[in-house]
């Protein structure tokens, strides 16, 4: 188990962080008189004829709210900000502040065609027949844990593309590739790229389905390149083993189970943290107890934490009375999916089952990443649940650190209590209301919403108090945070900013063991993420965390 020892700082942040960019209308400020008279409008104006303030309209006659403008550039705005608010007329002035909506939108120049993740009817579909992904991704866009875990979704297909540029292929670098020799001893020979169950070597074969998979759970998102996956950073491990014959199968599966093993029981520092798989393939009618050994694998790899997502058939039939191998399965940690189209349908092509079928997802007419380099539509259940496969690691990659903790020391518990967020927070759909599980479609920013409620870092707030500066504060457009560091605790300290649902921001600058003088450092913030967009005005925390020292946590108090 990673020790993560934690020193938080709670500040205030009043303003917009916009990073080069104004935060405000130039020549523009809001202004509440004491009074809606005329004669304090005119009073007004003449005091401040040397920059021009001239009413524009009244923005609210109840509270005396008016927008005015002025000449900028004459004077510095904050003069003239501070000059107005110090009138004998008014009550209040402020400047005219941008805002932006709570959505995050992607560069990648196809975005507009993946109506799944955002549908404004472009296709002739109905609007917000969607998993409401700008909405999540303004929450989070996935890759790591807040405790530094690398997500890995595992996409059992016929095989990969693993050269195209718009997907994060997995790497398993405890291996050299070619040498005949298993180097990192997990008993699988030259698995640089992943695993093919076919011919078990680490030899990947091309497959168009497997591409198109692997891009709907995890295409790389704002890249500026052809499209964008649910989860925009996550890595993707291909396993080739779909198909033929079910030993084939089942060993892919268990190359899954062996890497993720590996991981709970080094402690992060080999295998792969893998946290869902993408199944598109089964056996139709199939009944799930002549398969048993298959069946098992799913409650093997959910009690090693991994959760599995496969599709039903692709015939309109009730799996609860036809059956199906595997979407029939009994195993808690299967999430079954069917299909849904942009008017929000089930696809009169896609199986369901009250008892069987768990929530559908998009299917229909979906574009994705395909082979050589390439894009392209393709339509099934095989197309829907990779949506729910990259829901489960943009879920895990935005989960608060308590929960994360007890992720790692229960793996099993809470990878279904990720399933029951899914499950839980989905759209109900007329037409899948009496023929699923749930009743709905996906939404990926109600389950992100639920679980970041429930999970609450404010029921965990600081209890002791250890001072630490940041100045200014509130700030604009950037705070230095000074903490002191002993020699004792000079040893890979990394500084971190989160909210307070949990999650992490930005490591904000990390000092690897042997780099960190001791005594007063200095950080500066400027407001922004990872991916250095402006974070929303609000309340956030600030996290040393110090190899090897003693739990100090606080609040800062002024």
């Amino acid at each position: 188990m990673k020790i993560i020892i934690t020193l938080i700082i709670l500040f205030f942040l009043f303003s917009y962080l916009i990073a080069g960019e104004s935060l405000y209308v130039p020549g523009q400020v809001l202004v509440q008189l004491e009074e809606n008279t005329s004669e304090n409008m005119q009073l007004l104006s003449e005091s401040f004829s040397n920059f021009n303030l001239k009413p524009v309209k009244q923005l609210s006659r109840r509270m005396h709210i008016w927008l005015f403008e002025y000449d900028a550039g004459i004077q510095r705005d904050e003069d003239i900000l501070i000059a107005v608010k110090n009138h004998s007329k008014v009550k209040e002035a402020q400047f005219n502040h941008y805002v932006r909506e709570r959505e995050t939108y992607p560069d990648d120049p196809h975005f507009d065609l993946q109506w799944a993740l955002e549908n404004t009817g472009q296709t002739g579909g109905l609007f917000d027949a969607d998993i409401d992904a700008p909405e999540a991704w303004d929450m989070n866009t996935g890759g790591t844990t807040v405790l530094g875990d690398t997500l890995i979704v595992a996409i059992v297909d016929g095989g990969a593309y693993i050269s195209h540029p718009d997907i994060n292929w997995w790497k398993n670098y405890d291996e050299i590739p070619g040498n005949g020799i298993d180097d990192d001893e997990n008993g699988y020979i030259d698995d640089y790229d992943g695993w093919n169950a076919y011919n078990s070597t680490g030899n990947i074969i091309a497959s168009s389905h497997g591409t198109h998979v692997s891009g709907i759970a995890g295409a790389v998102g704002n890249n500026g390149l052809g499209v964008c996956g649910v989860n925009w950073n996550v890595q993707t491990m291909p396993v080739a083993g779909s198909s033929n014959t079910e030993s084939i199968v089942v060993e892919a599966y268990g190359y899954v189970l062996e890497m993720r093993s590996i991981y709970n029981e080094t402690y992060g520092d080999s295998g792969a943290f893998v946290v869902a798989t993408n199944s598109s393939f089964g056996i139709n009618y199939g009944n799930p107890t002549n398969y048993p050994l298959w069946s098992a694998m799913y409650d093997s790899m959910g009690v090693a934490g991994i959760l599995s997502a496969a599709a039903t058939m692709n015939i309109n039939a009730n799996v609860d009375e036809t059956g199906d191998m595997p979407t029939a399965c009994e195993s808690d940690y299967l999430i079954t999916v069917t299909n849904t189209t942009n008017l929000d349908e089930k696809n009169g092509s896609a199986a369901y089952g009250l008892t069987t079928i768990d929530l559908g997802a998009p299917g229909t007419v979906i574009y994705s990443t395909d082979q050589s380099n390439s894009y392209s539509y393709k339509t099934g259940t095989s197309m829907a649940t990779p949506h729910v496969t990259g829901a489960v690691a943009l879920l895990l990659s935005a989960a608060p650190e308590g929960l994360l903790n007890q992720y790692m020391e229960n793996p099993a518990e809470v990878a279904l209590q990720i399933k029951d967020y899914i499950l839980e927070s989905v759209d109900i759909l007329p037409s899948l209301d009496s023929l699923t599980v749930s009743g709905g479609r996906l939404n990926i920013f109600n389950s992100l919403d639920l679980m970041l409620n429930q999970n609450s870092a404010q029921n965990n707030l600081p209890e002791s108090a250890i001072i630490l500066n940041n100045y200014p504060n509130p700030f604009n457009p950037e705070t230095t945070i000074t903490f002191d560091l002993t020699a004792e605790d000079a040893k890979n300290a990394k500084l971190e900013i989160y909210n307070l649902k949990g999650q992490k921001i930005k490591t904000l600058y990390s000092f690897p063991s042997g780099s960190c003088r001791i005594g007063t450092r200095s950080v500066v913030w400027n407001g922004t993420d990872e991916n250095n967009q402006p974070v929303s005005s609000g309340i956030y925390l600030y996290k040393l965390n110090i190899e090897n020292s003693p739990v100090k946590k606080m609040l800062l108090l002024k």
